[in-house]
């Protein structure tokens, strides 16, 4: 009866042994009980084991990286379905008003750039924003050359303005942005820092911007308006962003 009564007061233990609850005393008492009661030491292994979280399976592991895939690439089928409607009917649309095809070749081109800049972001997953950045710079590039062509060409307005303005500032403004990109990339730098060099670079940029265009004056380096309005606020911004950084890490 006397082993009857210890072994009804351990499996009532038994929870607490298992999640370590009990005093050193109680978790002696009870280990030197279930080394020699076979059912005691039976009822707590079958608690211990339910206790334990079950692992998850592989197989459900794979189900849910599928179901994720599947979404993604109905989003991206879905997307493109749509691009291309949109694009159909601006063409459509063209032909129609203007006997051919002028602002739709920006539209489809501005249509296929999102798409791809989509699909960049939700496909890449190994130096995913190297990637997003060479679909920038490309699709960049193809959408100035679709607008000269379409301004020039089809529409016969403006000048041939692309390799005199178009093509130097778009060198100038996508290495502003690859710099950063790549200083993070290569030197482990933190988002913080590459946005202070990033507004730092991008004093320089309003500045050989102006020179391109033709309107860069040197007084505006050196009088106080034209520092104001091309450099004060990026350089504010910059040593915010570098206090942040410095916190931060």
């Amino acid at each position: 009866m006397e082993r009857d009564l210890n072994c009804e007061i351990i499996r009532d233990l038994l929870p607490l042994y298992v999640d370590g609850m009990v005093s050193d005393v109680s978790r002696k008492s009870i280990e030197s009980h279930l080394g020699r009661c076979t059912q005691c030491r039976e009822a707590y292994h079958d608690m211990a084991y339910e206790m334990e979280p079950e692992p998850e399976e592989s197989e459900v592991v794979n189900v849910k990286t599928f179901l994720k895939k599947t979404k993604r690439m109905y989003f991206l089928y879905g997307l493109c379905g749509l691009s291309f409607i949109a694009m159909l009917v601006c063409m459509i649309v063209d032909l129609v008003l203007n006997k051919g095809i002028t602002w739709s070749l920006i539209v489809t081109v501005s249509v296929l750039f999102a798409d791809a800049l989509v699909y960049a972001f939700l496909i890449c997953r190994q130096k995913k924003w190297m990637k997003i950045m060479t679909v920038i710079s490309i699709g960049t590039f193809i959408l100035l050359c679709s607008i000269q062509i379409t301004t020039c060409c089809l529409i016969g307005t403006g000048t041939l303005w692309i390799f005199r303005y178009g093509l130097p500032l778009l060198l100038l403004w996508l290495g502003i942005i690859w710099i950063p990109v790549l200083t993070g990339s290569f030197l482990n730098w933190n988002i913080w820092n590459c946005a202070a060099l990033f507004l730092f670079l991008v004093i320089t940029g309003n500045y050989a911007t102006r020179l391109i265009t033709g309107e860069f004056v040197w007084n505006d380096v050196f009088h106080m308006r034209g520092f104001t309005g091309n450099a004060l606020g990026e350089i504010i911004g910059a040593l915010l962003f570098i206090i942040i950084g410095r916190v931060k890490k």
